[in-house]
């Protein structure tokens, strides 16, 4: 299931955008984002050229966060298109520095973009790292893994806490860390997951337990719940299952994936049902889970789930 993973990540560009959009969407939400998930897919399709004013965004997301998502975007795609490049000090310094590209931390504060923080700090409940030990720590932390011959679950895990109690970075350490494991994953032979906006305080918990006594059980756990949530959410793109849609969901799922998303009447229009069946027919989708809804009444919007 791994490898059909990773060959649908490079030769299914529906199924790369999807996981894509889902990925760097939560993993920016828990952090706090503003982005609303409509908005985040439009900042996922992007062209060449084309500004964020041109992409008519709602309006109601923060300046910073608009910038930390799109640069999100970007590290995703960095990061699997360098798939099992070493894992050095540089690269991850790298990764900090494309997630804070041009926002408000790397103006203010430009020392420390793609850079160990020069300052210490608390991480939520838990008290960080000195920062004359960041690198120290992370060098052992490198080493360590760099000798392991066969990663596990448990061992991303571990790797995970051990980033997030370093904190290596003045900002951006949970966004870094999170695409660590998905590297790491793809990397090993694990079946990938990814931490959502649901489960989130599942997830902080998990690693507080980890950091503060050095138990890695509970962030296990928990990742191999997302791993199963994981294979189930994205069934239909592993198991070939798509042909068992019908005529109609087929053709609402078509127009969102060149549309971003659509009303009720927009979806009415593109299936030919009258009011009655297409909101049959979206309630099923919805109840599927190959559509959510975006939205309150008559600006309820539904995007591709």
């Amino acid at each position: 299931m791994v490898k059909r993973t990773l060959t649908l990540l490079k030769e299914n560009k529906e199924f790369y955008e999807k996981i894509r959009q889902d990925f760097t969407y939560h993993s920016s939400t828990i952090e706090g984002s503003t982005v609303s998930y409509a908005d985040h897919i439009k900042l996922s399709l992007i062209k060449k050229g084309e500004t964020i004013e041109e992409l008519n965004l709602s309006g109601s997301a923060k300046e910073d966060d608009i910038i930390e998502n799109l640069n999100c975007l970007k590290l995703f795609d960095y990061v699997f298109n360098n798939l099992n490049k070493k894992l050095t000090h540089e690269e991850i310094k790298k990764y900090q520095f494309i997630l804070k590209q041009d926002s408000n931390t790397h103006k203010n504060i430009p020392e420390e973009t793609g850079e160990y923080r020069k300052t210490n700090m608390s991480a939520g409940k838990f008290e960080a790292l000195p920062h004359y030990r960041i690198y120290q720590e992370m060098d052992n932390l490198l080493k360590d893994f760099e000798f392991r011959k066969h990663i596990l679950i448990d061992d991303v895990s571990e790797f995970h806490i051990r980033y997030e109690a370093i904190h290596p970075f003045r900002d951006g350490n949970g966004r870094t860390g999170r695409m660590i494991c998905f590297k790491q994953c793809l990397e090993n032979n694990i079946i990938p997951f990814i931490v959502d906006e649901v489960t989130r305080n599942e997830y902080i918990d998990a690693v507080f337990i980890g950091e503060t006594k050095y138990d890695y059980s509970y962030l296990i756990a928990y990742f191999l719940k997302q791993q199963k949530s994981f294979l189930s959410k994205y069934d239909n793109f592993l198991n070939n299952s798509k042909t068992t849609l019908s005529e109609n969901e087929n053709k609402v799922l078509s127009f969102l994936h060149t549309h971003t998303y659509a009303s009720r009447l927009q979806i009415q229009e593109v299936v030919s049902l009258k009011e009655r069946a297409a909101k049959t027919l979206i309630k099923s989708m919805v109840e599927k889970r190959l559509i959510i809804s975006v939205g309150k009444g008559k600006n309820t919007r539904y995007v591709v789930s």
